[in-house]
């Protein structure tokens, strides 16, 4: 999810209904209190992986079912393509949602089962990289929405910057992190040097940050304070260790689960008019069973280059390369589809989304008026 224009999303269009502010005061805190647990639990987990690791029970199970979220979030994106209310955005941008999607899907995936292990290893340090920044740009996001619900205006500028340049140094400590492995020899030291610049112009990104929360103060609230701050040190764990469990899953998983939360949101048609029914159990049981489905596909399929029957046979072999290649491709697709929808510079994104979350800002109509932007 990237950052949405939501400055020009909420357009005041008269008194509070009385009966949508009571049912978005409810809704409101529930909402956040998952989103920061959302990006806690995960976190916290795997930040404490070395402590709990036989001593905790259950853990394994617990290991496993995140790995699962992290991975399942991206086939989440399809539900967008089984909504009627999404489908006039689709028609009107095939090329981003439709066609620019299925080439980059079979492209990476013929890479991957006919280039060589130098060019996938590139295609990985390409992937990881657009990764992180797409990790950067929901951190932004969600900033941005708590921001409006919270004091009815925008991040401050410095705000954004100081989130955005925590995302940089993610992006750049990554390569040390996921690209020794795959990485030719002759790059690792490259990496070595990167990983340490990032890691000194982070503490100086932890310290603008606290200056910037200063000269913002009388404009914060504590709950706009506790998402600022998880934010800017969401891609801290690279930092603390090199150890994948650690410098890598904490975060990425955490960025799936919130993930989950926006679009069971969406799914859920949530509607703070209590004379409407106020969801939609058939679209959210949609969004379940391609996270549960599709998931399992996107998780599992790394695992079939192991399997007996496919290692006796070249042929097999190169099909799960290009299954394993497409399901990249797929993530990817999922960074551009996700960027669009939720660029609420763009009408009909705005009308759509602001009708999904309109119990974020109960004293503005749902189907936000439309106006130009320049922002993303």
């Amino acid at each position: 999810m990237n950052e949405p224009s939501i400055s020009i999303a909420v357009q005041e269009l008269g008194v509070e209904h009385p009966q949508r502010a009571a049912w978005a005061n409810h809704v409101k805190p529930v909402f956040f209190g998952s989103l920061l647990l959302a990006t806690w639990l995960p976190m916290g987990f795997f930040l404490l992986t070395s402590r709990l690791e036989g001593s905790m029970f259950g853990y394994a199970s617990t290991r496993t079912l995140l790995l699962f979220l992290g991975t399942a979030h991206v086939p989440a994106t399809l539900f967008f393509y089984l909504d009627k209310d999404f489908s006039e955005i689709i028609r009107k941008h095939k090329a981003r949602y439709i066609y620019f999607p299925i080439v980059l899907t079979l492209a990476t995936g013929l890479l991957f089962a006919f280039a060589s292990t130098m060019v996938q290893a590139y295609i990985l340090l390409l992937y990881w990289s657009w990764q992180a920044f797409h990790y950067g740009r929901q951190n932004t996001g969600i900033y941005s929405f708590v921001s409006i619900a919270q004091r009815g205006a925008p991040p401050a500028k410095f705000e954004r910057l100081v989130i955005d340049l925590g995302t940089w140094c993610g992006i750049i400590g990554t390569f040390r992190i996921l690209g020794s492995g795959v990485a030719p020899a002759y790059l690792h030291k490259t990496f070595d040097t990167l990983y340490w610049l990032a890691s000194f112009a982070f503490v100086v990104v932890l310290v603008a940050s606290v200056v910037v929360y200063v000269q913002n103060f009388r404009r914060t609230t504590p709950l706009l304070t506790v998402f600022y701050f998880t934010l800017v040190c969401f891609f801290l764990p690279v930092f603390l260790s090199t150890e994948v469990n650690i410098a890598f899953f904490s975060y990425a998983i955490a960025h799936g689960v919130q993930y989950i939360l926006f679009m069971t949101v969406v799914s859920l048609n949530l509607d703070p008019d209590a004379s409407v029914k106020p969801f939609q159990t058939g679209s959210a049981v949609k969004l379940l069973l391609l996270t549960l489905v599709v998931g399992f596909v996107f998780y599992r399929a790394g695992d079939l280059k192991a399997a007996e029957f496919v290692t006796a046979h070249a042929g097999l072999l190169r099909v799960v390369d290009f299954l394993i290649g497409a399901i990249l491709g797929a993530t990817m697709a999922h960074f551009v589809v996700d960027a669009s929808a939720w660029r609420l510079s763009q009408s009909l994104q705005r009308m759509y989304i602001g009708k999904r979350f309109a119990f974020l800002w109960p004293q503005y109509h749902p189907a936000l008026k439309s106006r130009s932007s320049n922002t993303p």
